[in-house]
């Protein structure tokens, strides 16, 4: 249509857009030319039209429509809908329209879809009438996992088949080709063997990894064992899923994976770091070449242990067999198992008990499966219960010194090494020398300490040694067997250090066996022995021994060896020459006696000197009324 404008638009360049509509969705808008005077046409917008709308197997459909002619310069552009909606895959969208003249709807389950195509043109746009498509086969939504049995041996071959299906359950043919799955579901066995299934290029692939499998008109099956061959090495049951990235397995597949035969033992416990002398709970698993408890290993198993030693209180070490009655290493126990395994039960069936302490290594063996690997188990001593004491030597001088250690045990006999630092021991058994020095202990800062007093001792991990003349040097000054005890007030020796306190070499002359027939003989009566009270014609009879600096008296001093004693008053009677026995304790044979004043008060010194001999320092008396 053409039409004139008036001649008083003369001039004028103008366009008017019409807001109407004309021949349906169609817009028109007027044109011109002219200086002088205008005219305009008005044309509209053509709807295009769907020439093809082809389902695809695997979800889709392929659109195309013919070309609009746009009504000026600009280019028509185009959107497509579906059922009302937005199509999607490469179909453009209303708010973003493209020049394209053809798109594939994608990601459809199967059903019929009704199709338009919209042009646009400026602010102008016209629809097209609706074209349906029917897919029969919708787009991957899951896969579907089958294998050759569900019930596979661990480390054996099983055959996966691998089925692409759509929201119907259909079999996705048009998914073809190399793929990319990545399996789940089953994990590694205990001894680290990973489940794998081999690509179609014949490489074993862990699960969790990408496995390049090929599908023919949507399904992977293995040939000539590539494409799907599972093994799995954990026994027990396994749930089988695969993904690629976009679709995934909505129900696993099930198996139940069969241990193998026992090959040996694994040896675990309740703890690895019992104390001495208690119960620990032992399980005891026969294991397949993978790890995994071998199943039909079943009922009484005799086996034997090994690894532990007995205590140093010689106390064996045991496991409580099926009955409960402990049976020492070394001796066949029956243990009972249920399907590959015997766990402890109260105090039967697998309660071990060691009692040396520090670190032992245990095995078991049935005489053909064994332990390859051993429990690594840390004893710890057990509370400490008793003092033990021992010297550099049994045979200590009664003029030297003696290296005492004072160690803490259980009662199994092992060290309790937490025992340490400074501690209080009182020690007992040794008594004072004849001249009356009594035994010593020299503690941790150097002070000599007698017997029956608290001595600080320093302990290092259960044990006071001496250390530069501390901490344990002993000094015992009476010659004769003698038991030393020790107690820190809570525990004490069990059974005392017994020692023979030698006497020293021969260097003085005492007096022996000393009676008076009245009066006080003081104490000590050696060196030199006060008596008082001894009373006008009173007696004072002795021996007169060979000693040591500490008054004991020594023995096998050879021939020549006599005495003399005499006084300065009174009387003496055989004490001109006492002699000394050549063999056997140094003592005279025969006895002096001394015989007071009649009358008067005295006081007078008695003294054994040496006649013939070795010169020895004299011993003296002093008798007074």
């Amino acid at each position: 249509m053409r039409r004139l404008l008036p001649s008083s638009l003369t001039g004028a360049f103008f366009v008017v857009a019409l807001t109407s509509a004309v021949a349906g969705s169609a817009l028109a808008y007027f044109t011109h030319e002219g200086l002088g005077s205008a005219s305009a046409a008005v044309t509209k917008l053509n709807a295009p039209t769907i020439t093809a709308a082809t389902p695809g197997a695997n979800g889709t459909v392929a659109l195309s429509w013919g070309a609009v002619t746009p009504p000026g310069p600009q280019a028509v552009k185009y959107y497509v809908s579906r059922d009302g909606g937005e199509a999607g895959g490469t179909c453009s969208a209303p708010a973003v329209p493209t020049a394209a003249t053809s798109c594939v709807d994608s990601d459809l389950d199967a059903g019929t879809y009704s199709y338009k195509v919209t042009a646009v043109w400026r602010s102008w746009n016209a629809t097209s009438t609706a074209k349906t498509a029917k897919v029969t086969i919708g787009a991957g939504t899951h896969f579907v996992i089958a294998a050759a049995t569900t019930t596979p041996a661990v480390g054996a071959s099983n055959n996966l088949t691998i089925t692409v299906k759509d929201g119907d359950d259909d079999t996705v043919t048009t998914y073809a080709g190399s793929h990319s799955l990545t399996f789940s579901g089953a994990d590694s066995s205990p001894s680290g063997a990973a489940p794998t299934v081999v690509n179609s290029g014949g490489t074993a692939t862990a699960f969790g990894k990408a496995t390049g499998l090929t599908f023919t008109a949507g399904v992977a099956k293995v040939g000539s064992s590539r494409n799907g061959l599972m093994k799995i090495y954990r026994s027990g049951p396994a749930a089988i899923a695969a993904d690629d990235g976009e679709i995934g397995t909505d129900e696993p597949l099930q198996l139940t994976v069969v241990s193998g035969a026992p090959t040996k033992y694994t040896l675990a416990a309740e703890t690895t770091t019992p104390t001495a002398g208690a119960a620990d709970d032992l399980t005891i698993t026969a294991v397949d070449s993978y790890g995994n408890a071998a199943a039909s290993y079943d009922g009484l198993k005799n086996l034997t242990f090994s690894g532990a030693s007995a205590s140093p209180g010689g106390n064996l070490p045991t496991v409580s067999n099926s009955s409960g009655v402990d049976v020492g290493f070394g001796t066949a126990t029956a243990i009972d198992f249920d399907e590959g395994v015997a766990s402890a039960v109260g105090a039967a069936n697998g309660e071990m008990t060691l009692y040396k302490s520090g670190t032992t290594n245990v095995k078991a063996t049935d005489g053909t499966l064994n332990s390859t690997t051993a429990l690594a188990t840390t004893v710890a001593a057990a509370p400490a219960s008793k003092l033990v004491l021992t010297g550099s030597t049994a045979t200590p001088s009664a003029t030297g010194t003696s290296n005492l250690t004072t160690t803490v045990q259980d009662p199994y006999a092992n060290t309790v090494t937490t025992y340490i630092g400074l501690h209080d021991i009182v020690f007992s058994g040794a008594t004072a020398s004849p001249s009356g020095t009594v035994p010593t202990i020299v503690d941790s800062e150097g002070t000599a300490t007698a017997f029956g007093t608290a001595t600080e001792l320093n302990f290092k991990v259960g044990i006071a040694a001496v250390a530069s003349a501390k901490n344990g040097l002993m000094r015992l000054y009476r010659a004769g067997a003698t038991n030393i005890s020790a107690s820190d007030g809570t525990i004490s020796t069990a059974t005392p250090l017994a020692l023979t306190v030698a006497a020293g070499a021969a260097s003085r002359l005492g007096l022996s066996n000393v009676t008076a027939s009245a009066g006080s003989v003081g104490s000590p009566c050696l060196f030199t022995c006060p008596v008082t009270g001894l009373g006008n014609g009173g007696t004072i009879s002795a021996n007169v021994a060979v000693t040591d600096t500490m008054g004991n008296t020594v023995s096998a001093v050879g021939s020549g060896h006599t005495a003399k004693v005499t006084a300065s008053g009174g009387t003496v009677s055989g004490g001109a020459s006492l002699a000394i026995p050549t063999t056997g304790p140094a003592v005279s044979t025969t006895r002096f006696t001394y015989t007071a004043p009649s009358s008067g008060s005295f006081s007078h010194t008695i003294t054994a000197a040496v006649l013939a001999g070795t010169a020895y320092t004299s011993a003296t008396a002093t008798a007074s009324r």
